[in-house]
């Protein structure tokens, strides 16, 4: 596995472009490490910076919510992006931590479009951004931790 860390944000885009990855406040990754990896909120036993997940399309459903940029820049993309970025919650924290998915586990990622064909329009997704996978998320299938810190 490799870790970085960084504090430009051009090197964070740079990073970010055609992955999948998690994002979590620095402070959770004890918890993650002694966990062995990511484990879905089903129960909401830990609260998002990220907003209100109690009505989540991939929660609800016992998924880790990962952020897509496999599609960076493409049209759907680029008009969806801005409705939740990864480095939203750093007015909540200093630093965060991102988790790159290996390739390895992408077919067994959900698709945002599962809340289409269900019609779950009650249940918060961002269309093309939010993709799932399933039940627990081990550390073996993560290729590579990113530390960002703003610059001060």
């Amino acid at each position: 596995m490799e870790f970085l860390t960084i504090s430009s944000e051009k090197e964070l885009k740079k990073n970010l472009i055609g992955s999948v990855f998690h994002v979590t406040p620095l402070s959770n990754m004890d918890s993650i490490y002694k966990g062995g990896g990511l484990q879905p909120n089903t129960d909401l036993l830990n609260t998002s910076k990220f907003g209100n997940t109690k009505t989540g399309f991939f929660r609800l459903r016992n998924c880790v919510s990962f952020f897509d940029y496999r599609q960076y820049g493409a049209k759907q993309w680029r008009e969806n992006v801005n409705k939740c970025r990864p480095t939203q919650i750093m007015d909540h924290s200093d630093e965060i931590a991102i988790l790159f998915l290996s390739d390895c586990r992408f077919e067994s990622l959900m698709s945002w479009t599962r809340w289409k064909d269900e019609e779950a329009y009650s249940q918060q997704v961002v269309p093309y951004i939010e993709i799932g996978h399933e039940g627990f998320v081990s550390l073996e299938y993560i290729s590579k931790i990113l530390i960002y810190r703003q610059n001060c």
